[in-house]
């Protein structure tokens, strides 16, 4: 979670463990392939791209890249839709001139884009999700578990309701923290597993 007047989350990865890995082929080409390398250079600075929730209740999302035609805007506003549990009309996905600490992840080509911000852009939203819930929790006195956030409203075992933009301002946080957390499952897709925490900021 970072450091923000309202909710504002982004997602650090770390490497997967190899301790398993059998022993690789001699042919680079067997190994990694472009749109691997462009998503290992996107992973570092990750973290620096966010979703950030409003007191209106809309989900932002700055994405990286200056590049139109794929429909990169609609993809990634439905992955943000569905791992926070919103309408999909809430969500606004904007694209970002270049900055220098993006790095390499803001390169495009390959059509590399969802591959490379699948994974970060689903942590940052189940992270901003699960404080939403945290919030909850504390306004309703009740447990997390007895909580249910479906459309952007929380309700919890007695009917009562709280918009998530209602919680925007109580679930941010003063200081950057460190979040575990599990993704929601996907029934349809096999998606590589990556250790990750989520962390805030300050608007830039």
């Amino acid at each position: 979670m970072l450091a923000a007047p309202i909710l504002v989350t982004a997602a650090e990865l770390a490497a997967t463990s190899t301790t398993d890995a059998k022993l690789p082929s001699s042919d680079v080409t067997e190994l990694l392939g472009l749109n691997d390398v462009m998503t290992a250079a996107a992973l570092p600075t990750s973290g620096l791209i966010s979703v950030e929730v409003s007191q209106d209740g809309t989900v932002s999302f700055a994405l990286p890249r200056a590049k139109v035609g794929q429909g990169i805007t609609t993809s990634t506003a439905m992955l943000i839709a569905e791992e926070l549990s919103v309408p999909r009309q809430r969500v606004r996905v904007t694209l970002t001139d270049a900055w220098p600490e993006s790095v390499f992840n803001q390169v495009i080509g390959g059509s590399n884009t969802t591959a490379s911000t699948y994974t970060p852009v689903r942590v940052a939203a189940a992270v901003a999700r699960q404080r939403l819930l945290e919030a909850a929790s504390a306004t309703f006195g009740s447990p997390v578990a007895y909580l249910r956030l479906n459309a952007g409203v929380i309700t919890d075992g007695s009917g009562r309701r709280l918009d998530i933009g209602a919680l925007a301002t109580k679930a941010a946080s003063t200081s950057t923290v460190a979040v575990a957390l599990e993704l929601s499952r996907r029934e349809c897709s096999t998606v590589t597993s990556h250790p990750a925490t989520g962390s805030a900021r300050g608007r830039r």
